[in-house]
């Protein structure tokens, strides 16, 4: 839909327009930078695992978030639970267990905080609600939209519902090559009613004997939800909507950003992050594997960004490409191995600043003076670090 501009500014570098509908369209040339450099204290204000006690053994962290207190929670996907530590890391207890019943998860794959509760969301988009003595709250079902399939849970909404993003329909194998979409949705507490807020395109898929197959290292639609905010972009260039609540567009940020050719190195972490996933496979499952890597469709231009996040007063976090984000298998032979880049843009799409995060660092949480992950060390072995942030 065509919407006229009715207002022109200028802010720093950036272009700032406003359209006929009320959305601030706020443009970034390639010479632009960012108003300051943020960065990362000398040493982690807290640093998790470095001792003997097996609650400080950490295996497939999903999640790191700073508690009100100080405190420090961790999903541990090895043993499906929330671990809580103290402001002075001593371990508090574990919230839930492996399984399918109240409190359980299976394959926990996320941690959400709103204040001191806590929720744990596993692949199959249930969600575990906790507060802060360990109580369970509720126990969110499985979110489902007729037509849809695949369910991710990504954040917390307005009083008791959350966002879902869920893909819509299904490759179909006499199409050569396809765009499949993404739908975020608002589902209630139950879970069973799913209202769509925004749609775009998810990724594309290109026929492997006539199987359609996922592009690797494609662009992609990036999601990041919050109470008070939603973000989202396709990530074949560096433009990015914000949304209120009820869906409607109030922000867009672009910034021209130079491409590049996916380079063969970055093939070949894709490529051995599958053969990783299915090593403890039967021997012919390996081999099929081995075979289907080396005709795996990958495109030919890399992505402007893999992930966004949302930090204090609804900050908007840009990550930059990761050829190793969300490949299945063990993490650490994907982590990142050079030092990665964050833009950080403020609710009105100010760009406040850079931060350079440390090389084999992931992280899952921004906050007004700190940034919260897991890192890995020489030996592969997870560390949960809190860093502080120095505006």
């Amino acid at each position: 839909m065509f919407c006229a501009l009715v207002a022109r500014s200028t802010v720093g570098h950036a272009q700032v327009l406003r359209d006929s509908a009320g959305v601030r369209l706020v443009t970034y040339p390639r010479s632009a930078k960012p108003r300051a450099a943020w960065s990362l204290s000398t040493e982690p204000l807290r640093e998790l695992g470095t001792t003997d006690d097996p609650a400080s053994e950490f295996a497939g962290v999903r999640g790191v978030v700073r508690l009100p207190d100080g405190g420090v929670a961790v999903a541990n996907g090895a043993s499906n639970e929330i671990r809580v530590f103290s402001r002075d890391g001593r371990f508090v207890r574990a919230l839930g267990r492996a399984g399918n019943g109240p409190g359980e998860f299976r394959r926990i794959t996320r941690l959400l905080r709103r204040g001191d509760t806590l929720v744990g969301v596993d692949g199959d988009s249930r969600a575990q609600v906790f507060e802060a003595s360990g109580r369970l709250v509720r126990s969110l079902r499985p979110a489902r939209r007729a037509g849809s399939r695949d369910p991710k849970r990504l954040g917390l909404g307005a009083g008791p519902t959350s966002y879902v993003l869920v893909t819509d329909g299904a490759p179909m194998a006499e199409r050569e090559r396809q765009v499949i979409f993404y739908t975020l949705t608002v589902a209630d507490a139950a879970g069973d009613s799913l209202l769509p807020l925004v749609t775009m395109p998810g990724y594309r898929t290109s026929p492997i004997n006539g199987t359609p197959a996922r592009e690797q290292l494609a662009a992609e639609g990036v999601f990041v939800a919050s109470d008070s905010s939603v973000c989202a972009g396709y990530s074949d260039r560096l433009m990015i909507t914000c949304y209120g609540p009820t869906g409607g567009a109030r922000l867009r940020i672009s910034r021209d950003i130079a491409s590049r050719a996916i380079r063969e190195d970055e093939r070949a972490i894709v490529r051995q992050a599958y053969l990783d996933a299915n090593r403890d496979a039967p021997l012919a499952v390996r081999q099929q594997m081995a075979t289907a890597v080396q005709a795996f469709p990958f495109a030919s231009t890399a992505p402007a960004f893999s992930r966004l996040m949302l930090g204090p007063d609804g900050e908007l976090w840009i990550g930059p490409f990761d050829p190793g984000f969300g490949l299945p298998g063990p993490a650490a032979p994907v982590v990142p191995t050079t030092p990665q880049t964050w833009s950080v843009f403020a609710p009105d799409g100010t760009w406040r600043a850079e931060v350079s995060l440390p090389r084999r660092f992931v992280p899952f949480e921004f906050g007004r003076d700190y940034v919260a992950g897991v890192t890995f060390d020489a030996d592969d072995v997870e560390r949960v670090v809190v860093w502080g942030l120095r505006r």
